[in-house]
This record gives C-alpha cells, structure tokens and sequence, in this order.
C-alpha cells in the first residue's frame, strides 16, 4: 500500500513534468489568469497575449519559449519533446540540445518538425491566417503543410526564413531574404534566462 507521503511525491514529480514556469513576463499574459514571473503553466493551457506584450517559459526539459505580442499559443510537453499550437501571432523557441527531445509546431498554414534548433514562427503573416513565416534561425527542420503531407528538409546555420501559404488544397513554400521581427540579442536572451543547453557561437552579437 502506497502512503500518503508517497503519493503526494509521485503527484509532485508529476505536475514539476507537466509544467512550464514563467521565466519573464511583460505587459499582459494570462491562462486562466494572468500570468506573473514564477507561475506555472500547465501543459495544454491556451496563453494568450496582450499587444506589447511578451512572456518567456521554461519547459522541463530546458526549452524555452518566448511568446510575443496578441500570440495566442497552447504548449503541449510530452515524454520526449512536445507541441507548441500557434493559432495567432508569434514565438520565438530555443530547444534544448542536450537531450535530442523533438517537438511539432503547428500553424494554421504550416507544421514543422524541429530537434535542438533556435526558430522563429507568425501564424498569421502580414495578417493573413492562410499564410506562416518560419525563420529557422539555427539547427534542422522538417517543413509539413497544413494537413501533415512532407514537404522539404530545411538546414540553417544563421537564419533561414520561408513563408508557407495554402494555396487552395496545397500547401506552397517561399524563400524569404528576412529576418522578421526577431533578432540575435533577444535570442541570446531566451537561451540565458532559460538556461538552455545550446551553443550560441552562431549568433553574431
């Protein structure tokens, strides 16, 4: 028979693996709430930002996300990695390397797969929801449309953008000569306040 003790360390261990915490918050971030530095997020809660507003999580895997403003964003953490849904605005993520975890980012033009990269995604680019920009800023990807189907591997050592769009049943990809609305300072940032295991050589500060 388990104690009562026990059973309040297996409840504990379970929520610290199914919790992000709140590394940083500015202006208006809330679930259920609103968010303050230290709070937990629960895995599934849909976040929502206000304008000028910004929020950066700490997975426990030592991920890190910063959500940017009028982002509306549902992080799911699994055994092995994650989903991060963005339905509106932006986020910037760096991944943990340490751990090969992989994660899925779905937008409502564009999935990508990512492991131990540093990337860049607007679900609703230049306001228009059938289009994605994805700035892969370091580390690999696996470009998918909207509804799964495989498009292309992307590689980048210093910022790789593209721009998905649905186009009718299909789902077009475009190279795109941008960084957007996202630079090396602020990811440098995500990764020391996050405490991320990834290797900044890249970033020219």
């Amino acid at each position: 028979m388990v104690s009562p003790i026990d059973l309040r360390a297996q409840e504990s261990s379970k929520i610290q693996a199914d919790t992000l915490q709140v590394l940083a918050v500015r202006g208006i971030a809330q679930t259920q709430k609103l968010l303050k530095v230290g709070d937990q997020v629960f895995s599934g809660e849909v976040v929502e930002l206000d304008k000028d507003s910004e929020v950066i999580l700490g997975a426990p895997d030592q991920s890190a996300f910063q959500l940017n403003s009028y982002a509306k964003v549902q992080p799911i953490l699994e055994k092995e990695g994650g989903q991060i849904n963005l339905e509106r605005g932006s986020v910037t993520v760096a991944i943990t390397q340490k751990r090969n975890r992989k994660y899925q980012l779905r937008m409502p033009a564009l999935q990508v797969g990512v492991r131990g990269t540093v990337f860049h995604a607007e679900a609703d680019w230049l306001g228009e929801p059938d289009q994605s920009y994805f700035c892969l800023c370091y580390g690999q990807a696996d470009l998918q449309g909207d509804n799964g189907e495989k498009l292309l591997p992307l590689s980048a050592r210093y910022h790789t953008a593209v721009v998905g769009r649905v186009d009718e049943d299909n789902t077009v990809i475009q190279p795109l000569d941008l960084v957007a609305n996202h630079d090396d300072p602020g990811i440098k940032r995500i990764i020391e306040l996050g405490n991320v295991p990834h290797e900044m050589s890249w970033l020219r500060l």
